[in-house]
């Protein structure tokens, strides 16, 4: 998937757990069947999970989840606890850390039964994460991958991306999508928390309904827009509108929200390309939802 990964196996993993935090040794350690594409990530017992940095540049997202997750109250979905940080050892050169399990399966694996109430819980996720005290958090930068910032400190990456997808898709309407949300008013407000990725691989559900939002490696303090995106990226019709209304914000920022769902698309078709075919699919299905409802 990356040029510079770092491999993990299970029984490593296992190794470094027994040595290096003794209060979880002995636990059996089991791969998932779906990994991140910043972290290795393997089941430790029945209530914990680890992540391991699968790439050097993912050790800084690694850290801002341990420094700033605990920050991140009283929110109407579950989000994981942060349990020990090891350190870098001969073995394996990253830090790595343990979470507690968060129980559910990921909304690209199973979707929630009824979308409409899908829309309506993270509406209000997303906007009571925008609520929360920013305190000294962190500003959105090249530091969290950009999620957050200014548009237009993204622009020649996305049209480049837009041209790399040329072959399959109309680059006239692409680059429309992406001048409107360029167009509109940059964001004047105190800067808010955003999760980043909110994609279907970072969303549980539980019994049907959606029920926990994981991987906050790119989690700053920006532009609430970037946490808008799922209004095109996982909904339609009326569950995209409940989504909107609920999340709270005026249709300036949902314009940025739609072009960072345009980008988030077309970066990942420009970037991974045929190999990584879960996030290549899910960004096609994006992007066909962008020029429908354009």
């Amino acid at each position: 998937m990356h040029g510079d990964e770092i491999r993990v196996s299970t029984a490593l993993a296992k190794q470094l757990v027994d040595r290096e935090l003794p209060e979880f040794a002995g636990q059996p350690v089991r791969p998932l069947a779906a990994t991140g594409t910043d972290n290795w990530m393997f089941r430790l017992g029945s209530d914990r999970i680890l992540r391991l940095p699968r790439r050097p540049s993912a050790v800084m997202l690694l850290r801002r989840e341990w420094e700033w997750l605990p920050h991140l109250k009283d929110l109407p979905l579950r989000v994981p606890k942060p349990l020990a940080l090891a350190d870098p050892s001969e073995d394996y050169p990253c830090p790595w850390m343990v979470l507690d399990w968060l129980p559910g399966d990921t909304m690209a694996a199973r979707p929630p039964e009824d979308t409409e109430t899908a829309a309506l819980g993270l509406g209000r996720f997303v906007r009571a994460l925008a609520d929360l005290p920013g305190g000294t958090g962190p500003i959105a930068g090249s530091a969290n991958h950009n999620r957050g910032v200014p548009l237009d400190v993204l622009d020649a990456t996305t049209r480049r991306a837009i041209g790399d997808i040329a072959r399959d898709y109309p680059v006239a309407e692409l680059s429309a999508i992406w001048d409107d949300a360029l167009a509109a008013p940059r964001w004047t407000g105190a800067p808010g928390w955003v999760h980043g990725d909110l994609s279907p691989n970072n969303l549980l559900v539980q019994e049907g309904r959606l029920s926990g939002v994981i991987d906050f490696g790119l989690m700053a303090r920006g532009d609430p827009a970037v946490d808008l995106g799922p209004a095109w990226a996982l909904f339609d019709g009326p569950a995209r509108e409940t989504f909107l209304d609920v999340a709270g914000h005026d249709p300036d920022t949902a314009r940025r929200g739609r072009g960072w769902a345009l980008y988030g698309a077309v970066i990942n078709l420009s970037y991974y390309g045929d190999s990584h075919p879960t996030l290549s699919r899910q960004a096609r299905a994006v992007v066909e939802r962008l020029l429908g409802a354009a």
